[in-house]
């Protein structure tokens, strides 16, 4: 992208960032933490649940609450509450409590998402906001991985790194409180509910459920799962950097592929990969060499990260234009409600069949897609591949991101770039009423019974009015 592209939101993505760096630090330091105080699995997923409850009620009320003071102030606001709640993780380490917490996190940090992506919208333009948007989806990922190599130089025992993502939190407020740029304006849109999205796109809205039961069980159990095998902190770090960084790699190439292909055979195929890869981390119970648990792990963090963009490009394919935004939030939200419910059911399993337990349900939730996709496939025609919009990869995060992807711009289906490639020279009346000559001698027939209604119209105005004229000579002559 070019420099001068960039120059209007470098500032958000800088508070992004800085944001994102703590952030992600925190989402598996809790785990950790909680693990260490031997909190059971379902407490865990209850804390993880909790933040995306959180996320998912946040998207309802905050964007009332940023255009009532501001975009700064909101900003400013919520990285405030966002570093007390970071510190009083540290200060009360109890599951019950961290419930509460995490639920007023979940809250805030949608709503400091929609600040920084509603920013990102007003800085950049139809043609540009593709491009910003995939250097947002490159810093968040990124930072969320390097976030994760920051618990190899801390105790999660003690208070100091908790301190440290409320420092994270804090100074994110400083980029963007030294900049001056007009305050974007968060329209509303008329929204799809959920059951009219089942109806429209039942492949995209269920892959978006399934996508939030499989991510939001990635954030809040999958460091537990490196724990109970016998990681150390350093190696649970680098597992986790990796999950996330195959997410942030295998999203293009996989996404590209769908572009030629029907998507819901993409999906289908993520979905059986999956599969395999989870019966593989299963067979070989973490006996096996680092370097092949590294690269299944790269494997699966690539493959389930692809779910919820692929899902969205679906949606998109099947909807018109001018329901991409509204189905774009409802999908997020169908997102959200399958990463509050993910974390709840993961630990029954695991609860069942141990630490295992964990990829046996990755595994049978990526199969029971599977076989729904299956079904689809003979019950509703692919859409044509000339039909297929450019594949575009989506965070999951707000619902503002969806104003943020060019495939909601309803212009680019409606104006050419160039208006001269659609003038064209005039079509000699010869040739079409030679090409059409049944639907040329219709027209006429129609055109002479329209003069002849408009002829015997006229000429009963005509009537009525001397009928009018005689009638006001007679009342005179009385």
């Amino acid at each position: 992208m070019a420099l001068a592209s960039l120059s209007g939101v470098i500032t958000p993505l800088f508070s992004l960032v800085i944001f994102t760096l703590g952030h992600g630090l925190l989402t598996t330091l809790l785990t950790l933490r909680l693990s260490a105080e031997h909190a059971s699995p379902t407490q865990i997923g209850l804390v993880s649940a909790a933040y995306f409850a959180g996320l998912f009620f946040g998207s309802f009320i905050n964007a009332r609450i940023i255009l009532r003071v501001g975009h700064i102030r909101a900003y400013s606001a919520y990285a405030s509450i966002l570093a007390s709640l970071a510190v009083l993780h540290g200060l009360i380490v109890d599951a019950h409590v961290w419930i509460g917490l995490r639920f007023l996190g979940g809250l805030a940090t949608s709503g400091l998402f929609v600040v920084i992506e509603s920013w990102l919208l007003v800085s950049s333009t139809a043609k540009t906001r593709g491009q910003v948007l995939a250097v947002y989806m490159i810093l968040l990922y990124g930072a969320l991985a390097i976030a994760q190599l920051l618990l190899k130089l801390i105790d999660p025992m003690v208070l100091a790194p908790f301190a440290m993502t409320a420092i994270a939190a804090s100074l994110s407020v400083v980029p963007l409180s030294l900049t001056r740029v007009s305050s974007p304006q968060l329209e509303t849109t008329q929204g799809l509910n959920i059951f009219q999205l089942v109806k429209l796109t039942p492949s995209g809205t269920f892959g978006s459920f399934t996508s939030g039961m499989i991510i939001g069980t990635v954030y809040g159990l999958l460091p537990l799962f490196f724990t109970e095998s016998g990681a150390d902190i350093s190696t649970v770090a680098n597992l986790m950097a990796v999950v996330i960084f195959g997410g942030m790699t295998l999203q293009y190439p996989v996404g590209k592929l769908s572009d030629k292909l029907d998507r819901r055979i993409v999906l289908l195929l993520l979905c059986v990969a999956i599969t395999l890869t989870s019966a593989t981390v299963i067979i070989s119970n973490g006996n096996t060499a680092f370097n092949l648990q590294t690269i299944l792990i790269f494997l699966f963090g690539g493959l389930s990260f692809a779910l919820y963009p692929i899902a969205l490009s679906h949606a998109c394919d099947e909807l018109n234009p001018d329901q991409v935004i509204s189905a774009n939030q409802g999908l997020m939200l169908a997102y959200s409600l399958g990463a509050v419910i993910g974390p709840l059911i993961a630990p029954l399993v695991m609860k069942l069949l141990g630490s295992q337990g964990l990829f046996v349900y990755f595994g049978v939730t990526s199969a029971l897609l599977a076989v729904y996709l299956s079904y689809r496939k003979r019950v509703r025609a692919p859409v044509p591949l000339e039909e297929h919009q450019n594949y575009t990869p989506v965070p999951p995060n707000t619902t503002v991101t969806a104003e943020l992807d060019p495939r909601a711009d309803v212009n680019q289906f409606d104006e050419p770039e160039n208006a001269d490639d659609f003038v064209h020279d005039p079509v000699p009346m010869e040739q079409v009423t030679d090409a059409m000559p049944d639907e040329v001698q219709a027209m006429e027939e129609q055109l002479a019974e329209a003069q002849q209604l408009q002829e015997a119209e006229t000429e009963k105005a005509e009537q009525t009015t001397a009928s009018t004229e005689q009638f006001e000579s007679f009342r005179e002559h009385r």
